[in-house]
């Protein structure tokens, strides 16, 4: 009817402006529901493919995904901006109003449902769908992964639309809408056990593109990424920048630290009559960084390595990598991660026997210090190089039976890469993740 009324002439005006287009006939009648036929009326490139393969596991398992009223109008249904068969949102229909938005994410091989339940979301589809509007103008669609934010991919779109004052004379002037779409969403959304109120997932998807890897799914997730992340914390990167300029400071002889809590709380460590660092290892424990002071060793010591098999022991069994630790000194920031399994730990000890072992592994960790600074030309009170510091760090993996079960990672000028070794010990070329 209106549609109708837009004359040739308006419509070539409007040409004249490339970054409008005039509205195609059929965006003002929504496709039938019901259909089983997907024919995009979007006014974006989709990735089709994916909202095609994501329709059919939808009809496959309507029963149990779906959880409002209305049904999902395919032919609006959009992937935002993501071409990776990773990202839809489709809105759902009643009685000629957008009610509702179900967006699919994949993760791997499965995919995920979940309601939305955002009255602008919907508003953006309503618009576009039953708006009677003669031309738009479209916004970019942006999507922008944050690994600060805990791995959140954040989408959105926008689109102006012109509605005349006078539909009988769309000629005689109207005013601009705009709508947005926003949704910010990461792996934990769609897979925690409380999401399952608002929708349906973990669907077998079959082969496809390259989806989404968040950080937050550890099985994503390699060592040098896993710490990344945690340098990029915003709390975590302003205490490892205090560690910094301390352990740079010459003056100071006491070791500085905190202890990072599963519950993401940071709590300062304290420091015993020896000058190490003490944390109070509990199940609540997740990491620790702390300082080697000028004139100490600028890497991990045999103490820090049973420090932090401790650590790895408080992780659940399918999440022993997600421990850390971490010193700073004047040379540089290292981290390390386990990559084995519960297997892999060496056996429990007690206080005492615990005391032994570890004084025995100071001992060949001296005399390899030695031996190392010898080989650079150095006395016993001079610092080792980098790559002298990194070969005494496999070398004391080696000696606690460790090699391939935990990974070295350096950290330096916003760059984190991990630290592999050849046959004789000496350090690769690293290169940042």
């Amino acid at each position: 009817m209106t549609k109708k009324m837009i004359s040739w002439l308006a419509c070539m005006a409007v040409f004249l402006f490339t970054q409008y287009s005039c509205v195609h006939d059929e965006i003002y009648s929504s496709s039938d529901p019901d259909s089983k036929e997907y024919r995009s009326k979007s006014l974006w490139k989709e990735d089709e493919k994916y909202i095609k393969k994501v329709m059919k596991i939808y009809n496959e398992h309507e029963k149990d995904i779906k959880k409002s009223s209305g049904i999902p109008d395919w032919d609006y249904a959009m992937s935002m901006g993501k071409y990776d068969e990773s990202f839809m949102a489709v809105p759902i229909v009643e009685n000629g109003k957008v009610v509702n938005t179900l967006v699919c994410g994949r993760f791997d091989s499965k995919v995920y449902f979940r309601y939305e339940n955002s009255e602008s979301n919907n508003s953006f589809f309503q618009g576009i769908m039953f708006g009677k509007y003669t031309r738009y103008k479209t916004g970019p669609e942006n999507n922008v992964n944050s690994y600060t934010q805990k791995g959140i991919v954040c989408i959105t779109n926008s689109i102006s639309m012109w509605y005349p004052n006078n539909e009988s004379n769309p000629d005689a002037g109207g005013h601009w809408e705009t709508n947005y779409y926003t949704n910010c969403y990461s792996f934990l959304d769609y897979s925690s056990p409380g999401w399952e109120d608002n929708g349906g997932g973990g669907y077998d998807y079959g082969d496809g593109g390259d989806g989404n890897n968040d950080p937050n799914n550890p099985d994503n997730q390699n060592p040098c990424e896993k710490t990344r992340n945690i340098v990029n914390n915003p709390q975590v990167k302003d205490s490892l920048n205090s560690l910094r300029n301390y352990a740079q400071n010459a003056s100071k002889k006491t070791e500085r630290g905190f202890q990072q809590l599963k519950s993401g709380t940071l709590v300062s460590g304290n420091v015993n009559g020896n000058n190490q660092m003490y944390f109070g290892i509990g199940s609540s424990s997740l990491g620790t960084v702390h300082t080697h002071q000028p004139g100490t060793i600028g890497i991990f010591a045999p103490q820090d390595i049973v420090t932090f098999l401790h650590i790895v022991r408080e992780q659940d069994a399918n999440d022993l990598g997600n421990a850390y630790s971490g010193t700073v000194s004047s040379v540089g920031t290292y981290f390390i991660s386990f990559t084995g399994t519960a297997s892999d730990l060496p056996p429990a000890m007690t206080d005492a026997e615990e005391a032994i072992y570890v004084n025995n592994l100071v001992i060949d960790y001296i005399d390899f210090t030695k031996l190392l600074l010898k080989k650079e030309g150095k006395g016993f009170k001079q610092n080792l190089s980098t790559s002298g510091l990194e070969k005494l760090f496999n070398y004391l993996l080696n000696n606690m039976g460790l090699n391939g079960k935990i990974t070295l990672i350096k950290e330096q000028d916003g760059n984190t890469s991990t630290i592999e070794f050849n046959p004789d010990g000496t350090p690769k070329v690293s290169n940042p993740c």
